[in-house]
């Protein structure tokens, strides 16, 4: 027992030594919480926190790793003295944003999920990691819609226009009621003046 300790503390001293920010290492998950999951690196454990595992949206760590998993991670930030370590899996990986103009230009048609509603509009998943909102405004060319949710629940899939991308703040702006013509572009030939119109209260 004497022995294994004394392997143990020696391989934690060496890594201790070696280990440096930016440097990519091997872990297997020790622990999995709910704000991420313990990674033990050879004798010392790192915190690889559920915002730093994935670009995509995630309710629970459980998702996406299980304990016994063998990893390769990045280290964020590692504070020698407190023999704390913050890991990152996302960071191995390119970043959805920086190329998110090539693959959704402005003006071209996009299909995405619904992840959540607000009371000013709908969020739609794009693709992992990138996001867009459907502002109420944007929905329907109706003034009358009082919420989004009257329109589109959580797991659509709708289909909408790219109206701005701003990368640099992580933000799409997207439009459906732009997949259908203005009906005010078309009311002078709908009706014209002097006829009679019937409509509902």
């Amino acid at each position: 027992r004497a022995a294994v300790e004394e392997d143990i503390n020696a391989r934690k001293g060496s890594l201790l030594e070696t280990l440096a920010e930016g440097s990519v290492v091997t872990g297997t998950v020790k622990t999995v919480t709910d704000y991420g999951a313990f990674v033990d690196l050879g004798g010392i454990d790192g915190l690889l926190h559920v915002s730093d595992m994935s670009y995509g949206r995630i309710t629970h760590p459980s998702e996406l790793i299980h304990v016994g998993d063998e990893l390769n991670v990045i280290v964020l930030k590692f504070d020698k003295e407190k023999e704390r370590i913050s890991l990152g899996l996302k960071q191995l990986a390119s970043d959805p944003w920086e190329s998110v103009h090539q693959r959704f230009p402005v003006g071209g048609n996009v299909i995405g999920r619904v992840v959540s509603i607000t009371d000013y509009g709908a969020f739609v998943e794009l693709e992992a990691g990138v996001e867009g909102l459907i502002h109420i405004s944007e929905m329907t060319w109706s003034r009358r819609m009082k919420h989004p949710s009257k329109v589109v629940k959580a797991g659509d899939e709708v289909e909408a226009v790219v109206l701005e991308v701003k990368a640099s703040e992580r933000r799409i702006s997207l439009g459906s009621k732009q997949l259908e013509d203005d009906p005010w572009t078309t009311v002078g030939e709908r009706y014209s003046v002097g006829s009679v119109v019937e409509g509902g209260f």
